[in-house]
């Protein structure tokens, strides 16, 4: 190869050098290397990479694993290889194909250990958040459920009233005959005179009977009446609950799925930031 062409190509690199941190909106420093060491380094004071010019590189720099294998390499340098930790970003300068040398760019591995912990400490509170409201619907979708199976005793408890109702008119009906009966007995013992006083005797107890059933009639359709308001009322708050928990619980399953999309968008911001 023209070794007068291999250090022009450098050199022109060497020459736009100094402008790249202009473009960059973090401290960096910036080197340039042939095939055996550096021979251009501008370090910034919060990365103060220490590399002497012409030295021959370290069994461990980046320049040297970019020559030799002619790829692209972003790693994290440690402090013992340039007496200051940083992340590298480092390419090859070709000529002809062939690589004859390297431009790297140091930036400070601590800002990006903080995005990286930032990130992680993101999506592990996304994770958090995500449980907590899985766990907030489950217990709304019992709740609900619950309800549910209170609102189907209700209805059969108020359909088992129904049956009641019509059983209290079946005994009013025969109370009404039995009161009848009792009078057509007491008048046909007036008839029958001095013979028919053991039987008026015993149709006055008929009647009396008849009273008392009819009177307890109407007091156990009033307590049913009441207790039929109150379930009634019970029933509609029930089925409002219930419908209510329905509608939270498929609030919480949209918020649930709109966290599980961020928790998603920060694993690919999360696993992009770890290959730096």
């Amino acid at each position: 190869m023209d070794i007068s062409k291999e250090k022009a190509i450098l050199q022109s690199v060497v020459s736009v050098a100094p402008y790249i941190p202009l473009f960059i909106d973090e401290p960096v420093s910036v080197a340039v290397t042939n095939r055996e060491g550096f021979i251009y380094n501008q370090p910034c004071a919060e990365i103060p990479v220490q590399c002497e010019l012409g030295v021959p590189f370290p069994a461990e720099a980046t320049p040297l694993m970019v020559i030799q294998s002619g790829e692209r390499r972003v790693r994290e340098v440690p402090a013992r290889v340039y007496g200051v930790p940083f992340m590298s970003y480092a390419i090859p300068l070709r000529e002809d194909g062939e690589v004859v040398g390297c431009l790297m760019i140091a930036k400070s591995v601590e800002k990006i250990r903080s995005v990286k912990d930032a990130i992680s400490n993101l999506a592990q509170e996304v994770e958090q958040v995500v449980a907590a409201v899985n766990e907030i619907t489950e217990d709304v979708q019992v709740a609900s459920a619950s309800n549910q199976q209170v609102y189907g005793l209700m209805d059969n408890l108020l359909s088992e009233m129904k049956r009641m109702n019509e059983i209290l008119g079946a005994i009013n009906k025969i109370s009404n005959s039995t009161k009848i009966l009792g009078l057509n007995a007491s008048i046909e013992a007036a008839r029958a005179g001095t013979a028919g006083k053991g039987f008026s005797v015993v149709a006055r107890e008929i009647e009396r009977l008849s009273d008392n059933t009819t009177e307890s009639a109407q007091t156990i359709g009033t307590m049913l009446t009441g207790i039929e308001t109150q379930v009634n009322d019970m029933s509609e708050k029930t089925k409002e609950a219930t419908d209510a928990f329905t509608q939270q619980a498929a609030s919480l399953e949209e918020i649930a799925a709109t966290i599980q999309n961020l928790n998603a968008d920060v694993k690919v911001i999360e696993n992009y930031i770890m290959q730096l």
